[in-house]
């Protein structure tokens, strides 16, 4: 009997402790190597943290350009940001640019208050008379600690979470945006800086549940 309840146990354990099969078509960037960087601005620093290297931005000069952009082909979608708000930042913070600078195009970006709290501002531009911003001012978070940001698109509304937690939801006709490249840690256009730290993108072809959203921010906040 104790033989038979060990084996079940461990079997148990192996299952929990599996490693979920990526979606296929699922784009999962660790910032401390990004691929496709076409350019870099200033010195992005990399830092130690207990899930390894991830990159320091400095709020004036630093970013990433990739020639890349992980939205083209994805009908829906969920995009997924592991970072860390600097207390002492600018208000506006705009991190993750995919698309293009004036037409269709998707951003993460935060306002960060006086008192080291920042909320969460998403941004969804399909063309000049079809966009969804998702912001509130009253839902805000402490900076100087790791969190993971989510948008999911699908089904003609996109949604926003802070660790899983529902901020807000629209309503946008979505369509794949096909056109442009990426930048991290700034705006195209190289307006409102980002200022903290980021550790890993990951961009799923698929409307995702929270319970399946990355876990890192925990791990890092050990």
């Amino acid at each position: 009997m104790m033989k038979t309840f060990t084996v079940v146990a461990a079997l148990l354990f192996a299952v929990a402790c599996t490693t979920p099969e990526p979606i296929p078509g699922t784009i999962d960037w660790r910032v401390a190597d990004l691929p496709a960087i076409d350019s870099v601005k200033g010195a992005p620093t990399l830092i130690d943290t207990k899930l390894g290297k991830a990159v320091r931005f400095n709020g004036e000069t630093d970013g990433y350009y990739l020639g890349v952009n992980p939205l083209q082909g994805m009908e829906e979608v969920t995009v997924e940001v592991i970072f860390r708000q600097a207390g002492d930042a600018k208000f506006e913070q705009r991190f993750l640019h995919m698309g293009t600078i004036r037409g269709a195009r998707m951003l993460f970006e935060t306002r960060v208050n006086p008192d080291a709290t920042w909320y969460l501002d998403t941004f969804i531009r399909l063309d000049k008379e079809t966009d969804l911003v998702l912001i509130d001012p009253e839902q805000t978070h402490p900076c100087d600690r790791w969190y993971n940001l989510a948008m999911v698109v699908a089904d003609g509304k996109a949604t926003s979470y802070v660790n899983g937690v529902q901020q807000l939801t629209g309503e946008i006709p979505y369509r794949e945006i096909s056109e442009g490249i990426t930048s991290v840690g700034v705006r195209q256009n190289q307006v409102c800086w980002f200022k903290g730290d980021m550790y890993r993108i990951r961009i799923t072809p698929k409307a995702l549940q929270p319970a399946e959203f990355l876990n890192d921010h925990e791990k890092l906040n050990e």
